[in-house]
């Protein structure tokens, strides 16, 4: 029965990021249609073509790459081969005008937003649960690192308390923890001795104070973390068989509540605890059902590893408020979200690197996540991935929408087409490295995707849990971003 909901969890997921591309295709078809262009192919997927059918023109098909899609526009960009033509397509064809170029170019982004923003209201309508309040609940004295090693937490260093409530970072204001959290691992601050920092502004006693602090980097995805939490339960999600959670009888939806009657007030505490393990059991104290239980257990160091753990993976259980955020603040708020990535991405002084990106197995697996947990965060996500698709295409980057557009226009000012050969190596060189980055993600998410599932061990010891970037706090390992879920 599990592989079966599996299955249709991932189904769904496939069938929305489909519809995502065929959103974003539609819109480029309708414009080219309107403004009287040859649309020839309109598909789903790269490459040779598997099925399909023929409409007024135009050859409608499913394609062996699923990376994407397109509409094949010779007037607008002559792909030929790239696209599964045959070449030379161009050649006969009636010019267009730069207008043409420019709404035919830029519709699918707009396609994009409008759907955006119809899910949007959906989600202004019913509401969202997320972490709406910024105050701190916890500060970590100690944290693990990325290297395994403890380490003084960096709020605490710094000097915040718990009951601070956050206001900004590096003068970005912040309107709940998963902004929070995401100007931090976007954050570009760095010292003269090359050290990150984050300057964090807080409301402490009513009064405005800022602290300027550096993050460790946490997870094998080298994150920026300052070990501060707000307010949280830590919920088993997954127990690995043939380790000592699975032989003591721990079950998921256990809630943590203490080592050796020690309260685990964050992830950092229970990283830390076990860090400084020295040998025999420990006394994990869960809730199961009402019902306080005590599971001894032995952690043991798995093959391949150099700190002891228990076997389980757990998932952050907020306190969590309904919003009901209007569409033009969603669409805002995610756009900002993807702004800070993106120049967290291209600046020298960040840690966000391109495997942290999330290519279509990284955004399925995060469709399938939110398809276990609801619909309302399958709604949330979809709008997500909607914003970023339009922006993404928007890039001044050539075989994007952006690129067509940035041709375009250079052609406009200088009054002549570019030169076809020109057109054609830069569309082909952009294509393979596409391509390559694509590959490149996608190696990441597979293995993000394992660890998720218990098939990869991978380094528990530095996993802090510093994302928590999805809007229902109780969701694991949602977005296409850094992973940051824990596996003790």
């Amino acid at each position: 029965m599990a592989y079966l909901l599996n299955f249709w969890y991932i189904a769904i997921a496939l069938f929305c990021l489909g519809f995502c591309i065929f959103i974003h295709e539609l819109g480029h078809f309708i414009a080219a249609k309107k403004r009287g262009l040859i649309a020839d192919r309109f598909s789903i997927g790269f490459g040779p073509r598997l099925f399909g059918w023929h409409r007024n023109g135009t050859d409608f098909r499913i394609s062996l790459l699923p990376l994407g899609g397109y509409v094949s526009l010779p007037q607008l960009a002559d792909m030929g081969r790239l696209e599964g033509g045959e070449g030379d397509e161009a050649d006969k064809l009636p010019p267009i005008s730069y207008a043409d170029k420019m709404i035919v170019a830029v519709m699918g982004a707009v396609f994009n937003l409008i759907l955006a923003f119809g899910l949007s209201l959906i989600l202004w309508w019913v509401g969202q649960d997320i972490i709406k309040s910024t105050e701190v609940d916890f500060v970590a004295p100690e944290i693990v690192n990325s290297e395994g090693a403890i380490v003084p937490g960096p709020a605490f260093e710094a000097g915040l308390k718990e009951g601070d409530i956050i206001l900004k970072v590096d003068n970005e204001g912040v309107g709940d923890w998963m902004q929070f959290n995401n100007a931090v691992m976007t954050g570009t601050g760095r010292d003269e001795e090359g050290r990150a920092f984050a300057d964090v502004t807080v409301l402490r006693d009513e009064q405005t104070m800022t602290f300027r602090v550096y993050p460790a980097l946490v997870t094998s995805e080298d994150i920026r973390y300052i070990g501060v939490d707000p307010g949280t339960d830590l919920v088993v999600s997954q127990v690995q068989q043939n380790m000592p959670a699975a032989e003591a009888g721990l079950l998921p939806g256990d809630k943590l509540l203490a080592l050796d009657d020690q309260a685990i007030a964050s992830s950092a505490f229970l990283s830390v605890y076990l860090s400084n393990h020295e040998g025999g059991p420990i006394d994990l104290k869960v809730l199961r059902n009402g019902e306080e239980v005590v599971l001894p257990i032995v952690p043991k160091i798995a093959p391949g590893e150099t700190q002891p753990r228990f076997g389980f993976a757990y998932f952050y259980e907020a306190k969590t408020e309904r919003v009901h955020r209007n569409p033009i603040e969603q669409i805002g708020i995610m756009a900002n979200t993807m702004r800070l990535t993106l120049v967290a991405l291209v600046h020298k002084s960040s840690d966000v690197k391109v495997r942290n990106m999330s290519g279509p197995v990284g955004i399925v697996h995060g469709l399938t996540s939110m398809a276990r947990y609801g619909w309302i965060d399958v709604v949330w996500f979809l709008a997500l991935i909607n914003v970023n698709l339009a922006i993404f295409n928007l890039l001044p980057i050539p075989v994007l929408d952006g690129g067509h557009m940035l041709f375009a226009t250079i052609s406009k000012l200088i009054g002549r087409p570019l030169p076809r050969k020109l057109m054609e190596n830069l569309q082909v060189a952009f294509v393979v490295l596409l391509l390559s980055f694509v590959a490149y993600v996608s190696f990441y998410d597979v293995k993000r995707v394992g660890v998720d599932a218990g098939i990869i061990d991978d380094a528990p010891q530095v996993k802090q849990n510093a994302k928590d970037k999805e809007a229902n706090p109780a969701i694991e390992n949602t977005e296409p971003a850094p992973t940051a879920v824990d596996a003790e």
